[in-house]
């Protein structure tokens, strides 16, 4: 018997109760061997067994009701329908929390792929059994609206989970733990990275080191001043801070230092004559929060302002490293990070290193892509877990060294259209590789 290789499928059995209804794309409809009617046994999803009937719709689209599935037969003539990919976020919320808008794009971009993608929380993870509780899109309408569903155990699932606060509550461990260990389904983006952490794993490789600020853990008065003997300019960051939030600066002047803070709501400046009043006033900011310190890099400028690179890099529906996109960001005239939310602003790749190193922008631009792969490559490896996707934000000096300052396994979105584009169809095609479905299906119309 000859299967269709994509079609739309019921979410409740038919009338009858004996079977998920299963539509073929119109391209397949009209394929030999199709037998409609037939009831079939399958998987769907991980391992949730089913029967579907298959159908014929020749005029009109399947109802709001259908969602989107591929067909995969294995060695031993199993069949499969999926792949389902689940969004993992926290609980709470209206009906969770996370980021709405991209969980949108992220199932849009899906749909017209041919997968379906629906979000899922720690407490349907664990009252799950064959099926589990998720949330649908509502397709009905342009605005984000979310429909409760019992659907398939996911092929997939892709860690969202909005904060770390979130993700190291014991039932979000606990349902990650589930996922991988007792369900076995894969689940790529694991957690966030510690800043500390990440350094010291990359100090120790060869290759990487020298790419690498020379960054300590901030401990005390005494080692700020080892560090101030070397360099001038010192940035101080929250070991798992975000977004820039929370980041300082330190310069040492001639006759003191200054200080610059910025919160999620302001920015300071400190003026202070010894590094025992600095100190007092960074433990005031820190809140006893760990914190990194990091030597200054003198990066090149776009106008006279500093500017840094944000790199994209995610998985291709081969398994691959890929860069998805780069973006520069310019540092705003009172900001002392490039972040957008801190001031910063985007401007175009192409025009600022033509600017910035008119004779060697595209070796630069080569130098670092091949800087970038290589260090999702290490970082992957070295977190002994799958990863889909981070960010790396790097610095260029005026000579064109390259300079990592840190990554981020949960990638804010790039407000460049073409880089957000590539960044969705990606997440769906690595899914579709972890699940071992085809790639080359063609975009599915609703």
């Amino acid at each position: 018997m000859k299967l269709p290789r994509a079609g739309w499928l019921s979410l409740n059995p038919n009338r009858k109760g004996a079977a998920f209804e299963f539509v073929p794309l119109k391209r397949f409809q009209h394929q030999k061997n199709t037998f409609p009617g037939m009831i079939i046994p399958v998987t769907l999803g991980h391992h949730t067994p089913a029967c579907v009937t298959v159908s014929r719709v020749k005029n009109k689209a399947p109802s709001p009701h259908f969602i989107p599935t591929r067909i995969k037969v294995n060695a031993k003539n199993k069949i499969s329908l999926g792949p389902f990919v689940a969004i993992l976020t926290s609980d709470g919320g209206s009906p969770f929390r996370g980021n709405h808008i991209n969980f949108a794009d992220i199932i849009r971009t899906g749909r017209k792929m041919g997968v379906t993608v629906f979000v899922i929380t720690p407490h349907s993870i664990l009252s799950a059994k064959e099926n589990i509780k998720g949330y649908l899109l509502d397709h009905q309408t342009k605005l984000i609206k979310w429909k409760p569903a019992i659907l398939p155990l996911p092929d997939v699932v892709y860690n969202r989970i909005p904060n770390r606060r979130a993700e190291q509550t014991a039932v979000a461990q606990k349902a990650i733990k589930t996922l991988q260990q007792v369900k076995q389904i894969p689940i790529y983006n694991y957690s966030f990275f510690n800043k500390w952490a990440l350094y010291r794993e990359l100090s120790q490789s060869e290759e990487l080191k020298s790419f690498l600020p020379k960054t300590t853990l901030l401990t005390g008065q005494q080692n700020l001043e080892d560090l101030l003997k070397d360099y001038s300019i010192l940035y101080l960051k929250p070991v798992e801070g975000k977004a820039g939030i929370g980041m300082m600066r330190l310069i040492r002047l001639n006759n003191g230092y200054h200080l610059a803070h910025q919160s999620s709501k302001q920015k300071k400046h400190y003026r202070k004559k010894n590094l025992a009043e600095v100190w007092s006033a960074i433990q005031k900011l820190t809140h006893d929060r760990p914190y990194i310190a990091q030597e200054g890099v003198q990066l090149a400028t776009y106008h006279n302002q500093p500017f840094d690179i944000r790199m994209l890099l995610q998985k291709n529906g081969n398994g691959k490293w890929e860069r998805s996109g780069t973006g520069i960001r310019i540092a705003g005239e009172t900001a002392i990070s490039t972040h957008v939310p801190m001031g910063g602003r985007i401007e175009d790749v192409q025009t600022v290193f033509q600017h910035a190193f008119p004779e060697d922008k595209e070796q630069i631009l080569k130098n670092l892509e091949e800087t970038g792969i290589l260090f999702a490559q290490t970082i992957e490896s070295n977190q002994n877990t799958i990863l889909g996707e981070i960010s790396i934000d790097f610095g260029v000096e005026k000579n064109g060294d390259i300079w990592f300052f840190e990554a981020n396994s949960k990638p804010m979105k790039f407000d460049e259209p073409a880089i957000r584009q590539k960044s969705l169809q990606r997440i769906i095609q690595y899914s579709l590789y972890l699940s071992g479905y085809e790639q080359s299906i063609e975009e599915v119309t609703s």
